[in-house]
């Protein structure tokens, strides 16, 4: 059996995907690669637990602010603990994790985002891949 998550590097930390790719690729293996730039459509359904939330605008701000690259991932079960490990938590992360080496930033603002169980996984990887016309998700070319 295999899982599959969704790991989306997010604005203004691209310059860091080769190293990021990287440490993915010792638990998993990349299957899907999309730059893109997100708007408020996609948003909502993503991050639809948080609207509402004091902190909502800002993240949906930050999160159009600039081009994101997104990874279809896919390994054995357990996959999505090994990559959130490997990721770091979002308030005071590890050393050796990617969102304290790369830069957390604030909250709202971190370097990565990292699905949190299979089901989560596979959703964003359809919403974000397979529905991407549906959502009027502006891919990029690179």
């Amino acid at each position: 059996m295999k899982e599959i998550s969704y790991v989306m590097i997010k604005p203004g930390f691209l310059q860091h995907e080769d190293a990021i790719v990287e440490r993915i690729e010792k638990v998993g293996t990349i299957t899907k690669r999309q730059k893109m730039q997100l708007n408020d459509d996609v948003l909502s359904a993503h991050y639809a637990e948080h609207i509402g939330k004091s902190f909502y605008p800002e993240l949906a701000d930050y999160m159009k602010s600039g081009a994101v690259i997104g990874f279809q991932v896919e390994g054995e079960v357990g996959l999505i603990g090994r990559i959130r490990e490997i990721v770091g938590a979002t308030k005071n992360p590890a050393e050796g994790t990617i969102r304290h080496d790369f830069g957390v930033g604030e909250i709202t603002r971190n370097v990565i985002h990292a699905s949190d169980s299979p089901e989560a996984g596979r959703a964003e990887c359809e919403r974000m891949f397979d529905k991407a016309q549906e959502y009027k998700i502006e891919i990029i070319e690179d």
